[in-house]
């Protein structure tokens, strides 16, 4: 497999499937680049996309660094550019799920002209206090320490009902370390995914499970946004949402033909 190094020596593993308009594909905390095949989206999208399934730093075969300062969302940015550099590639389509998607944003709000359109799986919250930050950080290393992947698996399956056991087995061979530093470089980010939206020019595209987002809170966002919109995934939570690929297609294929067609 291909790798790329990002600026500060770490190796970043990536894929290239398909031919077209590049299309960057990005998880969040769990798992590692191969879901995007698993859950059914790499192999309809290569045939009209250069797919490129990207584990990003502390996930897959790329390289796992523990300290908190190589998870400062910047660095993440820069990582997918150093990608994009690495592939003569000006300008790419991008779709993440999860904690991936504040990646995708703050790439577009740095990086003006080198995505042509955002598209996240999942929600992102209003900015929250740094002590507000602090409390959920201290909260969610605890339980990262103790319980290692165990409680947040059982929090979403009270939330959605149980994900299918390969995804829940893909997130427990995800190295936690990564996960922990992550969770302590957001003390240091000064950055809020929520207030970049009215910065953020490119069209944006959140897919949303209803059970993760009871009160529809991204269609605010995408309302605050200077070109967003929410697609709504009736009777799913955050991980069952992501993997209805059969409903989350045709959105996706369609907001990827108005917003990154092929080249007349």
């Amino acid at each position: 497999m291909p790798f790329v190094a990002a600026d500060d020596g770490v190796r970043l593993k990536y894929e290239v499937v398909g031919a077209g308009q590049p299309l960057v594909l990005h998880l969040g905390a769990g798992c590692d680049s191969a879901l995007w095949h698993a859950a059914g989206y790499l192999e309809p999208l290569s045939a009209d996309y250069q797919c490129i399934p990207f584990d990003h730093r502390g996930h897959g075969e790329s390289d796992h660094p523990s300290d908190a300062a190589a998870y400062h969302i910047d660095r993440l940015a820069q990582d997918v550019i150093c990608l994009l550099d690495d592939q003569g590639i000006e300008s790419a389509a991008f779709w993440a799920y999860s904690s991936g998607i504040s990646v995708g944003l703050r790439i577009a709000e740095l990086y003006p002209g080198r995505l042509s359109c955002v598209i996240g799986s999942g929600v992102i919250g209003r900015a929250p206090s740094q002590e507000q930050l602090a409390a959920a950080v201290e909260a969610a290393i605890a339980d990262y320490r103790e319980h290692g992947w165990e409680k947040l698996i059982a929090g979403f399956a009270t939330d959605e009902g149980a994900a299918p056991e390969w995804m829940q087995e893909r997130i427990r061979a995800t190295d936690i370390e990564p996960v922990i530093a992550w969770s302590q470089a957001r003390l240091d980010w000064n950055w809020s995914s929520w207030d970049a939206l009215a910065r953020i020019s490119v069209p944006i595209l959140f897919l949303v499970g209803e059970l993760e987002d009871p009160d529809d809170e991204m269609a605010v966002a995408a309302a605050e946004s200077l070109n967003g919109r929410r697609v709504r995934i009736p009777g799913k939570g955050h991980i069952n949402g992501y993997l209805d690929s059969s409903y989350v297609l045709p959105y996706v294929q369609a907001f990827l033909v108005e917003t990154a067609p092929a080249p007349a």
